[in-house]
């Protein structure tokens, strides 16, 4: 498995500029020769490039952008600070290892291709997603994917030999996914609900030109997958813009239910329906209060030596009131046209996380989206150097 390594320094606090221009030289570990081709980015953005035959790669770093990537086929990628390349007066060297497999620390389980089929699809689902227009992602290099299931088939762990290869027309964007984690877990006290989650480093490249797309379709469905979006939401919050951009936020509560069954009471009303086809009417196991008065920004966002903090206690119903949920969504979770986005955020660990002004935020695990937010998935994922434009009408 490709592992991920992140270089430390002595560097005790990143630095953002407007713009910043860095560069350095990308060597084998082993034999110090320089590595041709070796990608280089700011992950999640569109923002990279590629070394020259000497190993040099230079490139500029826009503000907020505070991580530069380093991978090569066969190479362990390394996350280096972009405040590592600052320094002027030494040469910017990044040393990568080769990858070795240890077969004594590998257990290879097989599959069968049912099997495979079987995973494939979950992780095309969770990971890419159901919508219009994550469906037409296609991913290039499938025989990179491993899988993993445990015993009880409640826990599906996907690994990448490779960074894997994405492609969506609809988007206008070829995706570079570093994948560090894969995790859709059954919970078999919710209903058998699934929790996924995964975590990476994209990177985008815009292929409009490249392959020819209409502009104007490419900027619809940009604008389509922006709006309402986790990142269009933390950016409204930095921006002190959350109402005025069409976000109506609730804090509510979850309380358990005293009407709901004992599992005993369920598993009886399960064996009647399958006796005699009547569903059973099975309370809500969460009785949901809601807040009277909406929240503000300034409620949810404060400001501390300069940086920006994003905190609430229980959870938050984000509503944005300027598109509706699709079709496909409504169909599987309400049976009924909704006429807004509806989603939930809740903070996994009590602590504020940063956020900026980009629409991303600091420890990612921390914030849990669920609802429409949590329903789009890497499909519909914009770069976070992606800036709305307007359609231009015909």
């Amino acid at each position: 498995m490709k592992k991920l390594f992140v270089i430390v320094t002595f560097v005790c606090s990143f630095f953002c500029y407007a713009q910043t221009k860095i560069s350095g030289i990308v060597r084998d570990q082993e034999t110090k020769k320089p590595l041709h081709g070796a990608s280089i980015f700011a992950p999640q953005t569109t923002n990279g490039g590629a070394t020259d035959e000497t190993g040099l790669f230079s490139f500029t770093l826009i503000e907020g952008q505070t991580q530069v990537l380093i991978s090569y086929v066969g190479y362990e990628s390394v996350i280096v600070p972009a405040s590592s390349f600052t320094a002027t007066d030494k040469s910017n060297v990044i040393y990568l290892n080769p990858i070795v497999n240890n077969l004594k620390e590998v257990v290879i389980k097989k599959i069968s291709a049912k099997q495979r089929e079987k995973y494939m699809e979950i992780f095309n689902r969770e990971f890419i997603g159901l919508g219009k227009i994550a469906e037409k992602t296609k991913i290039l290099n499938p025989e990179v994917i491993q899988f993993d299931m445990n015993k009880e088939n409640t826990l599906l762990i996907v690994t990448a030999d490779a960074p894997l290869q994405l492609i969506n027309e609809k988007t206008g964007y070829f995706i570079s996914y570093e994948l560090v984690y894969f995790e859709s877990k059954v919970l078999t006290e919710e209903h058998n609900q699934k929790l996924t989650t995964f975590f990476g480093y994209p990177f985008f490249k815009d292929i409009v030109n490249e392959k020819e797309l209409n502009t104007k379709d490419v900027t619809k469905t940009r604008l389509k997958c922006y709006k309402g979006s986790t990142m269009h939401f933390i950016r409204s919050l930095y921006n002190g813009t959350m109402e005025s951009e069409g976000f109506t936020v609730l804090k509510f509560t979850r309380e358990l239910n005293p009407d709901y069954p004992s599992q005993d009471s369920i598993n009886r009303m399960m064996d009647a329906f399958r006796r005699n086809g009547k569903i059973p009417q099975i309370p809500a196991k969460h009785k949901i209060i809601y807040d009277k008065n909406h929240q503000k920004v300034h409620q949810l966002v404060f400001e501390r030596e300069g940086k920006k903090y994003f905190y609430f206690t229980d959870f938050l119903s984000v509503v944005f009131r300027r598109a509706k949920e699709e079709n496909k969504y409504t169909e599987y979770y309400h049976q009924s046209e909704a006429d807004y986005q509806t989603s939930q955020l809740k903070l996994m660990e009590d602590t504020p996380i940063e956020i900026f002004a980009d629409g991303t935020y600091a420890e990612v695990d921390y914030l849990g989206s669920f609802g429409y937010m949590g329903w789009k998935k890497m499909g519909e994922m914009l770069p976070f150097d992606y800036q709305p434009e307007p359609v231009v009408p015909n």
